[in-house]
């Protein structure tokens, strides 16, 4: 349901702007959500605030929906007066994350698809067009090289195997997703994922990015540090950044600086972020630093995106062109020799 919150928040932070009051915008907004499920949600909040329960309180008894960020900075905002201008923050906040992670998908889920893709040629290939050819060379007396006997092998264990290989790769996938659920795994998992060759910068940038643009949308929003810090932790996509920054809440909790807590985790938070927290809190400008940081990580996850993609593009086409190029010499060089033999024997 992100479209719908992102939709919700947008519309909530214009018309309460304009002086409609919430109840209104709520029946007005059921209009535009095309989500039963949503608009029923819509339906128990009015409900609540026409008790005279307030909006955080209502948003709260569906947390499923909305997080602890989302409810904190309407709470803060409630408390001080600023839901119209924190509604504007955070309903950019929540249309950026999601535009980037669209993005982030699309240029893991591209490369993905040319694989299975790559998968399921190869596997149709080896099953039902090179066992009719490789049969072939069997029964034709010439020795055969070593590329066209790798092809015979290779065609007859998936003969024999397919099934095998079939259910291998399905039962992987199935096992990684259990895993992934497992806490203890998803440590080690998001842990390696952070320093893989190529993807391993953009999970970075993009943890990076998510961090200082949900911090920037707290402190903005007027909620206190620690409690800014708690929530990041909480709602940050990666485990190991979430482990870190709970360190990093402990440390301020003891009176130390923000920066004091982040050099311990140098692996993971580099030089940029470190400086920039660094001087925000000297300078007491803390918010635009971390503005700052979160348009400097999406620049740079858009810029590692689209590296991703140049890279991965011809390397998967050379790759494809090796495999076709492999058959293509298993195949034609015997013939060549065949016919050359049918000829020397005329």
């Amino acid at each position: 349901m992100k479209e719908e919150v992102i939709f919700f928040t947008e519309h909530l932070s214009l018309m309460l702007k304009g002086g409609v009051p919430i109840v209104e915008v709520l029946e007005t907004l059921k209009s535009g959500i095309k989500s039963e499920s949503f608009r029923r949600v819509l339906d128990d909040i009015s409900k609540s605030i026409l008790e005279g329960k307030s909006l955080y309180w209502a948003l709260g008894r569906h947390s499923k929906i909305f997080d602890q960020f989302y409810i904190s900075i309407i709470r803060i905002s409630e408390e001080s007066g600023s839901l119209e201008e924190n509604l504007k923050y955070l309903s950019q906040k929540l249309r950026r994350d999601n535009e980037m992670k669209k993005k982030v998908k699309g240029a893991l889920i591209y490369p993905a698809i040319i694989v299975f893709l790559a998968l399921v040629i190869t596997f149709t290939t080896t099953l039902f067009i090179l066992p009719k050819i490789t049969n072939l060379f069997q029964f034709l007396e010439i020795d055969l090289p070593l590329a066209t006997k790798i092809l015979i092998s290779a065609t007859v264990f998936f003969q024999k195997y397919w099934l095998f290989i079939l259910v291998g790769i399905i039962a992987s996938f199935v096992i990684l997703g259990f895993l992934r659920r497992l806490k203890l795994f998803k440590l080690y998992f998001d842990k390696i994922s952070l320093f893989l060759p190529l993807f391993g910068p953009i999970m970075k940038n993009f943890n990076l990015l998510f961090l200082s643009r949900t911090l920037f949308t707290l402190l903005k929003s007027g909620v206190p540090l620690i409690q800014a810090l708690r929530i990041c932790a909480e709602t940050v996509p990666n485990e190991t950044y979430k482990r870190n920054l709970l360190s990093v809440k402990l440390t301020v909790e003891r009176g130390e600086k923000i920066s004091s807590g982040l050099e311990k985790f140098s692996k993971i938070f580099p030089p940029v972020f470190f400086q920039m927290v660094l001087v925000g809190e000297r300078s007491g400008t803390l918010e635009e630093s971390l503005l700052y940081l979160a348009e400097y990580y999406e620049e740079e996850t858009d810029a590692t995106l689209k590296n991703l993609s140049n890279i991965l593009e011809p390397a998967l086409l050379i790759l494809v062109g090796i495999f076709v190029a492999f058959v293509a010499i298993a195949v034609i060089v015997p013939i060549y020799k065949f016919t050359g033999q049918l000829r020397f024997r005329q």
